[in-house]
């Protein structure tokens, strides 16, 4: 999965730079469609594994309580980026079309700190104990009702 996210990241900053170097008059470079057609496939393969790992990664995590805030926004902005790339083909119009493209750039650059974010954070995280409901019940039910030394026993 991270060389596909690799291979994404590469193949649209090429694009994008191809593009955006490009004299307004002059012929696309050949790197342009290539670029693209190795993204979208790319694309093809994110949108497979992002998949899996929703019933076997994803909802584990949510139910055990697990770096919910990074992975919830990583979650957050792989969707973004499905439905903008969506929208690159098929939404029309030049003001709607300037919105999805700056929303995808924008994503799509910020997606290898944030995975950065919601793997250091989970690695982090992963090395404490996961406490069931029942464990974290019984475990604040003894917190709450210890006793308190006494003054006696103290040195």
């Amino acid at each position: 999965m991270y060389l596909i996210i690799a291979a994404l990241f590469a193949t649209g900053t090429l694009w994008l730079y191809v593009h955006m170097t490009r004299v307004d008059d002059a012929m696309p470079s050949p790197l342009e469609p290539w670029a693209m057609k190795l993204h979208g496939a790319a694309a093809m393969g994110i949108l497979y594994f992002a998949g899996t790992m929703l019933h076997g990664h994803m909802l584990h995590g949510w139910h055990n309580r697990r770096n919910r805030l990074a992975g919830g926004v990583t979650a957050l902005v792989f969707g973004m980026l499905a439905v903008t790339g969506y929208g690159l083909y098929y939404f029309g119009g030049d003001a709607v079309r300037s919105v999805t493209e700056w929303g995808h750039w924008i994503a799509g650059f910020g997606t290898p700190p944030l995975l950065f974010w919601h793997i250091v954070t989970g690695r982090r995280r992963r090395q404490t104990p996961i406490l069931s409901r029942n464990d974290r019940r019984h475990e604040a039910h003894a917190t709450r009702h210890r006793s308190k030394p006494d003054a006696d026993t103290r040195p």
